[in-house]
């Protein structure tokens, strides 16, 4: 069963580098799961008794996770094989509960088995993000922003018949994604920039790479002399010769994204978060996003609300020393040589100041934006009121939209009570998306005024 709102298309952007546009980039094919808004209901059935803790044992600990066999159905189509699996890391560890997210692989026993080409999907339990809207807008805002993005739905998904909750359904970024995306014939290597893709220069050997990036799909698997090269050309090398082996433009957009949507747990924040692929007509890394659920100022760094919304264009984290002690040495690119690259050049800067003006104007408009997101969260209303499992209250989901939370910290009870539980996400601050959004365009028009 499918529940859909009319398709909704963002307005385009027409203007973010007239000079050196996003290249040998295609927009997919139409797809059932992903054409309009939709909560699709999807049903995983597991005949093992035992199926929680094989889930666990595949998953926990585990370098290279297995897959659990599940059947499948989804409207009129029913597998009886397919693969389930956990995935994240945050969203697993630090989630209450049972309601994990979990990764398909619909061909991980049956060769062949897909829905209308794709046979990878992520089922996110929308960690840290009460109001269910995070990553969808998220992503289709990198669409606008002339990058190549997974597309986004909902689900409702039961488990051996018992509703599990209200996911985000998300395209698997593999190779059926690269072709969808770049031409039939891409199948250049793919890194994930996990768990801290910096982009450091480390030196010429592999393995400090090996620790800083993971590498997803099995081409010349021990080969990474194409990622080494680019990172020595990035923080080595002038910008021009960093044109050769890297589309600018894609990084410009990343980053100007990430930067609007405060999205920190990125490559400008925690470092990690987004895809590097090899592109085969070009032979130049597309950087790509990732794991947004924790946009607009949802991952925070210990920076207060009031200062995300006011977080500075050219912003980077600055690492610390011991309590009382200077922080160490930086190496000359910074934390995050990207940034510092493209912002010490003049023509790239502007480029990058551009991108940001752009999605202002257009879907990243205050009006536009919290428009979409209301219409999504009027959408999946009645699923996420039915959600037992979600993280937050339903007074919550309702709540998020306009105002702060600020959760009471673990501790004695509070004289006079009544006490609220506190906050199942460790405590941290979730800011309110209607005034950040406005305050944060406010911030920024300003800032873009300025040479």
């Amino acid at each position: 069963m499918i529940y859909r709102t009319m398709s909704h298309r963002l307005p385009v952007l027409c203007v973010l580098l007239a000079c050196s546009p996003l290249t040998a980039q295609q927009a997919p094919a139409a797809h059932p799961l992903f054409e309009g808004d939709a909560v699709h209901e999807i049903r995983l059935t597991f005949s093992q008794p035992d199926w929680w803790a094989r889930l666990r044992a595949n998953f926990e600990g585990q370098a290279d996770p297995t897959y659990l066999e599940a059947s499948f159905d989804w409207g009129e189509t029913h597998f009886d094989t397919i693969g389930v699996r956990f995935k994240g890391n945050s969203s697993y560890r630090s989630y209450p509960g049972d309601k994990k997210s979990f990764k398909i692989k619909l061909n991980a026993f049956v060769k062949g088995q897909k829905v209308a080409g794709i046979d990878s999907l992520n089922l996110n339990n929308a960690f840290k993000d009460p109001s269910f809207v995070r990553e969808k807008v998220y992503y289709e805002l990198a669409v606008e922003a002339g990058l190549a993005a997974p597309r986004v739905n909902h689900a409702a998904v039961y488990i051996n018949g018992e509703y599990w909750g209200l996911y985000f359904l998300v395209e698997g970024v593999d190779s059926a994604f690269l072709e969808s995306r770049f031409g039939k014939k891409e199948s250049g290597n793919l890194y994930k920039g996990d768990p801290q893709g910096t982009l450091q220069w480390r030196g010429p050997a592999v393995q400090p790479y090996r620790n800083m990036f993971e590498k997803e799909n099995n081409e010349d698997a021990d080969d990474w002399s194409d990622l080494v090269k680019l990172i020595d050309t990035l923080n080595n090398q002038p910008l021009d010769a960093l044109r050769g082996v890297l589309d600018v433009d894609s990084a410009a957009a990343l980053l100007a994204l990430d930067l609007l949507t405060v999205n920190l747990d990125s490559y400008i924040g925690s470092g990690h978060n987004y895809y590097l692929y090899h592109r085969v007509s070009d032979g130049r890394f597309v950087l790509m996003p990732w794991d947004p659920n924790e946009a607009w100022g949802n991952f925070n760094l210990g920076i207060p609300i009031e200062q995300l919304r006011r977080l500075p264009l050219n912003f980077m984290p600055q690492p610390m020393g011991p309590p009382g002690q200077p922080p160490p040495p930086q190496p000359p690119g910074g934390s995050r040589p990207l940034a510092s690259k493209l912002w010490a050049d003049p023509d790239t800067r502007a480029a990058y100041r551009d991108k940001v003006r752009s999605l202002l104007a257009g879907a990243a408009h205050p009006d536009t934006l919290l428009a979409r997101m209301q219409a999504l969260r009027d959408l999946v209303r009645p699923w996420v009121e039915m959600d037992v499992k979600k993280m937050y209250p339903t007074s919550q989901f309702e709540s998020c939209f306009l105002e702060d939370f600020l959760p009471r910290p673990v501790g004695p009870p509070l004289p006079g009570g009544p006490n609220p539980p506190p906050n199942p996400g460790g405590g941290m601050p979730i800011p309110g998306l209607s005034p950040f959004i406005r305050e944060r365009a406010v911030f920024l028009s300003g800032e873009l005024e300025k040479p």
